[in-house]
Parts: structure tokens; C-alpha cells; sequence
């Protein structure tokens, strides 16, 4: 988890120090120019994972898309058709889940960075402090229940695995605005698959 800490948080004090940079004047409202500003927050996260220089970046295009044929979806730019995730360490898993399995995670979900919270304001999260998948407990869902750059990122993950992950605000809750997020936001999580069970599946206690 230091090693997350060290890669991704000074990326994200770097990242709101440029998002700063684009505006004129300092805007007392904390959201503004927020779409243009979620956008450039994605084109410069896929500069990195498309360079990919420490080894440890993927990116997965949505799975409702296809590289030839994107189903009638209207995006604005390239970069809002792909989830971009940095590994941050594997687990011992082999299958991924399935868009009917359940799963078992441990999360954070962020904010872009901005003057008011430098990391990131905290949306929602299912641990307080660092994810730790022996004393965590985990949140269940559906893998198709959740955002679709959420549900992208689970099918390519492993029992284990701990991610941070980018999802464009096509891939997230669009243009509208969802409790405490506002509409055009990227969201950002630290994310860490405990484990899935396929449909149907019955567990023994």
C-alpha cells in the first residue's frame, strides 16, 4: 500500500496543480468549468497509461464498445471509451467475474483533485484507512450492478488484485449529477476484488 501511496497521490497533486494552472483567476467555486476540467484530468492520466513506464498501467475499452463498432454510444473524445487502471499489486486469483457473478470488494471512490481536497473528495467507501483485505470488510454487489467503468474494470480483475482505477464520466454517471457527484465527473477508486461467486452458486456456512 506504500507503494500506492508514493505512485498515485503525488500523480494526483500533480494533476490538480495543472488543473489549477488552466484556470485564469481562482474560482471560489470548487466545481467550476468542471467538465472541461474532468476531461483534461482523463487525456493526462491516458498520457501515462499509454506510456506506460513503470510496466504497471492497462486500459480496457468499456464492455458495452467495441474497437470497430461502438453501438450507437455517442462519445466526445477517444479517451472517454476506456476505464485506465494502474496495478498495484496481484492476487492469487486466475478467473475474472462475470457480469452476473457477485463480488466482494473493498473501495474508495474519488473526485478528481481540486483546491479544496487535493486528493480528491471522498464519495464513497466501504473501509477507512488503508485497504487491508484481512481485517476489511467488504462491500457485495453485482458486477453488472455498478457504474459501467466499474463493471469494466471487475471483468479483467482477479481475487486479489488491488487497483486504482479511472473511469471517464461517459463510463460513470454522464451529465447527471448523482447525490453528492456532480454531473461530467471522472471517478477514481481504489479497488480491491476480495473475491466473486459466480450466479446461481449456493454457499456453504
Amino acid at each position: 500500500m506504500r507503494y500506492l501511496l508514493r505512485t498515485v497521490l503525488p500523480l494526483l497533486a500533480t494533476a490538480a496543480l495543472l488543473l489549477a494552472a488552466c484556470e485564469e483567476t481562482k474560482d471560489t467555486d470548487e466545481y467550476a468549468d468542471w467538465q472541461a476540467r474532468n476531461e483534461a484530468f482523463i487525456d493526462s492520466i491516458a498520457r501515462v497509461a499509454n506510456a506506460n513506464a513503470d510496466g504497471r498501467w492497462a486500459k480496457f475499452l468499456s464492455f458495452k464498445l467495441n474497437d470497430k463498432d461502438i453501438d450507437g454510444k455517442a462519445t466526445t473524445w477517444e479517451n472517454d471509451r476506456y476505464v485506465y487502471c494502474h496495478i498495484e499489486s496481484n492476487g492469487s486469483g486466475t478467473q475474472s467475474p462475470l457480469f452476473t457473478d457477485s463480488v466482494l470488494v473493498n473501495y474508495r471512490g474519488r473526485l478528481i483533485p481540486t483546491t479544496e481536497h487535493p486528493y480528491g473528495y471522498v464519495f464513497d467507501q466501504s473501509y477507512q484507512g488503508e485497504i487491508n483485505p484481512a481485517t476489511n470488510v467488504p462491500g457485495k454487489f453485482c458486477t453488472g450492478g455498478v457504474v459501467e467503468g466499474f463493471s469494466t474494470a471487475l471483468m479483467h480483475m482477479h481475487d486479489g488484485d488491488i487497483w486504482h482505477i479511472y473511469i471517464p464520466y461517459d463510463l460513470g454517471y454522464g451529465t447527471t449529477k448523482k447525490s453528492d457527484i456532480p454531473a461530467y465527473s471522472t471517478l477514481i477508486f481504489e479497488l480491491n476484488l476480495v473475491s466473486h461467486t459466480p450466479v446461481g452458486t449456493v454457499v456453504v456456512r
